[in-house]
Formats: C-alpha cells, sequence, structure tokens
C-alpha cells in the first residue's frame, strides 16, 4: 500500500543560505498525489512537485521551484522521506529555505516520526535497473546497477587530511537510515565561507549546524563517527535521488558526489529505469 503521515507535525529553525527562520510542517496527502512542496508565505502559492523537471539550483544544495516560487535545501528533508518510504506527502514552509535544524537528517527523522504512518490505497511506485548505468562529471563518478533492494554507496576523496578518502554504505531498509546516517552532519571548510557568503550562500550558517574543518582537523565539535563526511553524503544522495518519483530498487555508488553531480546522474537514470508498482 502507499504511504503518507498520519498527522501533521512541524519544525522550526533558520535557513542555512537565506538566513531567516523558517517553519516546515509536513500533512497527510491523498493517494497518489506523490511528494510536494508548498510556500505558504507568499500569495496565491503554488505546487512544487518534487521531481527533476522542478530543480533550481544545485550548487551546495538542491532547491526545486515551480514559476518564481522557490524552496531551497530539500535535500535532508527529502533523505528522511525517502528512507520512511513515503508516497504521499505535502511539505508546507512559511519561507524560502527548509531550515537547517541540526544540519543532519535526524530532525527530519524525528519530524516523520512523530507524523506516523497512514497506509492508503493504491500500490507504490518503484524504480528499477535492468542493465548497469554510469555517469562521469567534474571529477565525479557514478554508477547504478540492479538489485532487489536499495543501496547507496559513496566515497570521498579530499586532499585536506581531515577527510582524506572515506567511503560509506547504506542499505535501504527499515530503521537503519534512522540508526546509521541520519545523525551526519553537513560539514564545510573556513576558508569557504566568506567566499560563499559573498555569492549570497550562507547567511543562516553557525557552528550548531555544521562541521567546519581548516585543512587538518574539526574546529567546532566532536564527530559522531569517524567517516561521519561519507555518511551526510550518503544522506544527500539519498534525498537527490527523491527527484526520480519513486522507491528505489536499485544499487547506486558515489565517487566524489555533489549535488550538481547526484541531480545529473538522477536524469540520466530516469531515462533509464523502468517504473512500476509493487
Amino acid at each position: 500500500m502507499r504511504r503518507t503521515v498520519a498527522r501533521s507535525a512541524e519544525r522550526a529553525g533558520v535557513g542555512l543560505h537565506s538566513g531567516p527562520a523558517t517553519r516546515v510542517r509536513v500533512r497527510p496527502a491523498p493517494p497518489g498525489s506523490g511528494l510536494a512542496l508548498v510556500r505558504t508565505d507568499v500569495p496565491a502559492p503554488r505546487r512544487i512537485v518534487v521531481g527533476l523537471a522542478s530543480v533550481a539550483a544545485t550548487e551546495r544544495r538542491t532547491a526545486l521551484r515551480s514559476g518564481e516560487q522557490r524552496v531551497d535545501t530539500v535535500e535532508h528533508l527529502l533523505a528522511a522521506v525517502m528512507a520512511a518510504e513515503y508516497d504521499d506527502l505535502l511539505v508546507e514552509v512559511d519561507g524560502p529555505e527548509v531550515p537547517i535544524l541540526d544540519g543532519s537528517f535526524a530532525p527530519f527523522v524525528d519530524l516523520l516520526a512523530e507524523a506516523g504512518v497512514l497506509e492508503q490505497a493504491g500500490r507504490p511506485r518503484v524504480a528499477t535497473l535492468h542493465s548497469p548505468v554510469t555517469m562521469e562529471l567534474h571529477g565525479g563518478w557514478y554508477v547504478a546497477e540492479p538489485a532487489a533492494e536499495g543501496r547507496l554507496a559513496v566515497a570521498l576523496e579530499y586532499q585536506e587530511l581531515v577527510i582524506g578518502h572515506q567511503a560509506a554504505s547504506l542499505e535501504l531498509r527499515p530503521g537503519v537510515f534512522a540508526r546509521e546516517v541520519a545523525g551526519a552532519r553537513t560539514y564545510g571548510f573556513l576558508a569557504e565561507v566568506a567566499p560563499l557568503r559573498e555569492r549570497g550562500l550562507l547567511a543562516g550558517a553557525s557552528e550548531d549546524c555544521a562541521i567546519v574543518l581548516d585543512d587538518a582537523r574539526v574546529l567546532n565539535t566532536t564527530l559522531r563517527w569517524p567517516d561521519e563526511f561519507a555518511r551526510h553524503k550518503l544522506g544527500d544522495l539519498l534525498g537527490d535521488l527523491a527527484l526520480l518519483g519513486a522507491r528505489l530498487r536499485l544499487a547506486v555508488s558515489a565517487v566524489r558526489p555533489s549535488h550538481r553531480g547526484n541531480i545529473a546522474f538522477a536524469r540520466v537514470l530516469a531515462g533509464a529505469v523502468s517504473y512500476g508498482e509493487e
């Protein structure tokens, strides 16, 4: 059966890139309606479909839009939605960006747990593969292969010793994302902050919502796992693959992934997968 939330639930925080305080609310949605976002702070709100046709930006985050109405940094919430295999969901945001909260996926896992699960009529849409698909983009490399269940793997290759080479993997089974990935926080290098702010990003960034690094060490916190950086990239990849509009029944591996690469590969996958019902 298809899944939506049983009741509304919400969280409030600041937008990582936009800065203002925002509130995100999840609401039940009718069978077959899929995943969508709505800006509640604008006149005549438009439904923003969670899909590749809605992509507005992929630099340092994933943003979706319908016309002039846009919501940034959707990937952490969408990762939690994908991990819990919700098929129909309405997400209301009263600002330009989903709040960053602590920089991890865990607050959204908790939000969805609070909202509960309602099974409803209809069969879930699933994406499957019959043969491998590969892509290389600006130093990133992706491959997807047939699999009976969803699996993700990432490998990071940084010159900076604080990260170096890391790898992590995830099986999309109940509870695994919450235990092994959800707590992994976003991260960035201190030297990048000023240049990114000059480009209109990181207006709401603070030490409370990200791991801050220099080339050799973590500056502001203690890592939750030695490979927390790779685990976070797993979650980002899962959230970006939500734009395929289906539960994943395939395996994806990525070397040096990025939002730009994730979305580009999702477009490749969209032309290669078979969509069916489960």
